[in-house]
């Protein structure tokens, strides 16, 4: 009997293993602060973003646009373009997700893909991840930020 137990013992401590170092991804793998870094059709953007590993979000973005009349030595535009947002998102068990944030412009949409993590006890977290605008930016351009974990 004892025998029986402990084979019954070791197939669950070896399918324990295999999902653990398998893992799978959830909003809990999107947790702290990241820098949010975006640099596309001459503008650029960045600012803190957190995640709270519930699915909820807050950023503070500022954006430097492109000179209305572009010469040498132009004075480009600071636009503070969101002061403290909240969002939400959700990620996929495998690593895909969407984030939602609503800026003074509007809502914009976020595809995303964690492109690179790290075990921290039993979650996959998120050190980078990279993301795809589902709208045009405050110009128009493509917003395709990378958001970048801060220290830990």
């Amino acid at each position: 009997m004892l025998a029986v137990i402990l084979v019954i013992l070791g197939v669950f401590t070896a399918q324990s293993a295999m999902s653990y170092s398998n893992g799978t991804f959830t909003n809990a793998s999107l947790q702290g602060s990241y820098a949010y870094v975006n640099n596309s059709s001459d503008v650029a953007s960045l600012g803190p973003i957190n995640f709270d590993g519930k699915g909820g979000l807050s950023v503070d973005l500022i954006a430097n646009l492109p000179c209305n009349n572009p010469i040498p030595n132009c004075p480009r535009t600071i636009n503070d373009v969101a002061p403290v947002s909240n969002g939400t998102y959700s990620v996929q068990s495998n690593g895909t997700g969407v984030a939602t944030i609503p800026f003074s412009t509007g809502i914009v949409r976020y595809d995303f893909i964690i492109s690179e993590a790290k075990r921290q006890g039993r979650i996959l977290l998120a050190t980078q991840v990279f993301a795809s605008g589902q709208n045009g930016g405050l110009a128009g351009q493509l917003i395709a930020p990378t958001w970048k974990r801060i220290l830990d």
